[in-house]
């Protein structure tokens, strides 16, 4: 199983969630509620996992509230992850190895 590194992004004072994967950071924001932009990034994150199964590590935990934060949403982001990758792997909607 692979880990993907994850850290805290602030920018122009909002405060993001960045996940780094192989086709690009997929950005989660924390600071603010925008439910399509979360949508956006399960979509992508979903996308990732038909081509295997991985979980989310935070880089470094700060001792700042958004890192704390960050550190308890990944920590049930990746619970998820792995329920919705056997739930793709018993419908057989994972990428074939080839």
């Amino acid at each position: 199983m692979v880990t993907l590194e994850a850290t805290v992004e602030c920018k122009e004072e909002e405060y993001f969630l960045k996940i780094n994967v192989e086709q690009g950071a997929v950005t989660i924001p924390l600071s603010d509620d925008d439910p399509n932009a979360v949508k956006g990034a399960f979509n992508k994150l979903i996308q990732r996992l038909r081509v295997g199964e991985f979980t989310i590590q935070l880089d470094e935990v700060g001792d700042d509230l958004f890192s704390m934060v960050a550190n308890e949403y990944l920590t049930q982001l990746n619970r998820e992850i792995q329920e919705v990758y056997s739930q793709m792997k018993e419908y057989g909607l994972l990428k074939p190895v080839a």
